[in-house]
């Protein structure tokens, strides 16, 4: 801030008839005791706006005046050699604000007194001075002013009150016509418009190119998709004080401009500095550098010249079909993406879903990698099988298909799942003809008992595949969904339990495959509709025939989860005991009726036969049932 002992300038002391009496009784004593020999000279006088009073040029007017007076005055002292300087007036909300005076009267009265004068511009709205902001529609907490120096709990009663009134806001069309007749056609929940933001903590994040001086104003258009949306910036404006310093909003659109011109279809209600007023149509212009200001200390200033280069910021806003959904119908919970708005990824889903050769080539050289991987019991050869198969993406553009009803994007995807499907099952098992192996090892047996943990781990993938193709900038995070998913494995192991003739191999393999495809489809559906590519009236048809199929394959996984929930607990009981000075170690259960338990004995002297046979009685008494033992002996000496 500039300061310096201002001499021999008139001093103009400025009040309204009402507040005589506390100017006689407090404001002038404490002027006295500041003045000394600063000012050649001190005038009182009581201002009446209808009866304009020419002032001695170079004179500082000390206005105690409130927003109503203020506009008046700066109307006839506007391109005149006068300094204004401010005092916090009961009634100057907005001036103070606007102007970055200090609260407290001495403070105040210290800038008044001592602060050069700098040149400012002066924002009119038809006509009328505006001194902070002018909000059109509902602004949030985008106002600048108070709301951010509020305490906690007056905070906590706003962001109630405005989370409340969420059902009830409305958009409204809006033409914004700038001073170089860019033309912005747009819907909005609302509209900021400030001549500077260098006063109010929120609107300086938001409007971090502003000055008092440059010579422009800055509209903030607000047009939040969804509900939820709403309530994310609510929150985050009301108690991150922090969060805007690095996140903008993503729905805040900026125009920056000499003058704007702002009409609607429909009558527009507004607040010019708090002052409630309607109207079809603003005029809002900034008149350069017209004001002589001293100016506050919570003023930030910096030297600007007038700046001419318009800015209009408007990606984030509404147009065409978005537009007229948000103007025609109430706010979605979710946010819809109109099909303008999604077009490259519709384009990649596209062809995603095709069968090209590259797909089917992809196809057999995962399997065939995901065949040997498995015979050789290698789990690392089996994760490149993982990275190296397709199909995800015919997978998510099904998903996407369904949810938007899309009967070609659907059949495409759908034929090249089934194709891929019968060309790994087939190549599977033709390799296992030709490898001379009939184990089921480890690598196997764990894709053929499908649960409910397969189908959590494919919904997982699913949300991830559909973020990731929703947003290029995860998209390197495709190979670890890959991973975690494993489709290929799956319908290798099947096609081993096809060359096998092992139905229970195929099966369970199978199962598998299928939780992973419908897991991946449902959490993808939702996933999109999350995202707003589809509106929920649109998507409840797709969604239903999936969460019907998951249904449905919920019911073996939920028999699977069940026996192993059941093992685990078997193991649990036997597990480290002892019966008969026996102990039992490397438990293991197979299902099967009767039940297969496998189990070492460790003891210090030889097991004979007698004590296999207790140890077997007392197990079938812990467990009540009937159970067959493969017994390992350890003896200790």
């Amino acid at each position: 801030m500039n300061s310096s002992s201002v001499s021999n300038e008139p001093l103009v002391l400025l009040y309204a008839d009402l507040d005589a009496q506390r100017v006689q009784q407090q404001l002038i004593p404490l002027l006295n005791t500041r003045l000394g020999e600063a000012f050649a000279t001190l005038t009182v006088q009581v201002f009446n706006p209808e009866q304009p009073t020419g002032f001695a040029p170079g004179s500082r007017l000390v206005c105690y005046l409130s927003d109503e007076h203020l506009r008046e005055l700066v109307l006839q002292i506007q391109n005149q050699p006068l300094t204004l300087a401010l005092l916090p007036h009961p009634e100057m909300k907005h001036a103070r604000y606007g102007f970055g005076i200090a609260g407290k009267m001495e403070e105040a009265l210290t800038d008044a007194l001592n602060n050069a004068a700098v040149e400012a511009d002066l924002l009119l709205c038809n006509d009328v001075p505006v001194f902070n902001s002018v909000v059109i529609g509902d602004a949030l907490t985008l106002t600048p002013g108070e709301a951010l120096a509020e305490p906690l709990a007056q905070r906590v009663k706003r962001f109630i009150r405005l989370v409340k009134g969420i059902g009830d806001v409305t958009f409204n069309a809006f033409k914004i016509t700038t001073h170089k007749e860019k033309i912005v056609d747009t819907a909005a929940l609302g509209i900021v418009v400030v001549e500077h933001g260098r006063s109010s903590v929120l609107s300086r994040r938001l409007v971090a190119d502003s000055s008092v001086n440059d010579g422009m104003l800055h509209a903030l258009v607000l047009a939040p998709r969804s509900v939820f949306e709403m309530l994310r910036f609510l929150f985050a404006s009301l108690f991150l004080r922090d969060y805007w310093n690095n996140n903008s909003p993503s729905f805040v659109g900026h125009i920056k401009s000499r003058s704007l011109s702002i009409s609607s279809p429909k009558l527009i209600s507004y607040t010019h500095d708090g002052l409630i007023e309607k109207s079809n149509s603003l005029q809002l212009k900034v008149e350069p550098q017209v004001l002589q200001l001293a100016p506050g200390r919570h003023l930030a200033l910096e030297e600007a010249e007038a700046e001419s280069k318009e800015a209009v910021r408007t990606r984030a806003l509404p147009a065409g079909k978005a537009k007229t959904e948000l103007v025609t119908y109430p706010l979605p919970w979710i946010h819809h993406a109109a099909t303008d708005e999604f077009k490259e990824l519709f384009m990649a889903m596209r062809e995603s879903a095709k069968a090209s050769p590259s797909y089917l080539t992809l196809m057999v050289l995962a399997t065939l990698l995901a065949v040997f991987g498995l015979f050789a019991n290698s789990t690392p050869v089996i994760i490149g099988a993982m990275i190296l198969a397709p199909l995800m993406g015919p997978i998510i553009a099904m998903a996407l298909g369904t949810l938007r009803q899309d009967e070609s994007l659907m059949l495409v995807s759908s034929r090249s799942i089934a194709v891929g499907t019968g060309l790994a099952m087939g190549c599977a098992m033709v390799a296992t003809w030709f490898i001379p192996l009939t184990t089921v090892n480890s690598e196997i047996a764990a894709r053929i008992s499908p649960t409910l943990l397969d189908l959590g781990v494919a919904v997982i993938s699913g949300i991830a595949g559909a973020y990731a193709h929703a947003r290029a900038e995860v998209a390197k995070s495709l190979a670890g969904v890959a991973i975690a998913v494993a489709l290929v494995p799956p319908l290798a192991v099947a096609g081993i339990g096809l060359g096998w003739l092992d139905l229970t191999v195929f099966w369970g393999a199978f199962l598998l495959f299928l939780t992973n495809l419908v897991g991946i489809v449902l959490a993808a559906v939702i996933t999109f509709m999350i995202l707003g590519y589809s509106p929920f009236h649109r998507a409840k048809r797709g969604l239903a025939l999936t969460v019907t199929l998951a249904a449905i394959l919920c019911i073996p996984l939920a028999i699977g989860f069940g026996h192993m929930v059941a093992e685990h607990r078997i193991v649990q009981q036997l597990d480290g005991i002892v019966l008969d000075e026996v102990k039992l170690r490397d438990v293991a259960v197979r299902p099967g009726t009767p039940l297969r338990i496998s189990l070492t004995l460790v003891s210090g002297s030889a097991v004979d036969n007698a004590t296999m046979d207790r140890v077997k009685q007392r197990i079938e008494q812990k467990l009540q049932q009937p159970v067959e033992l493969e017994i390992g002996v350890k003896v200790i000496r």
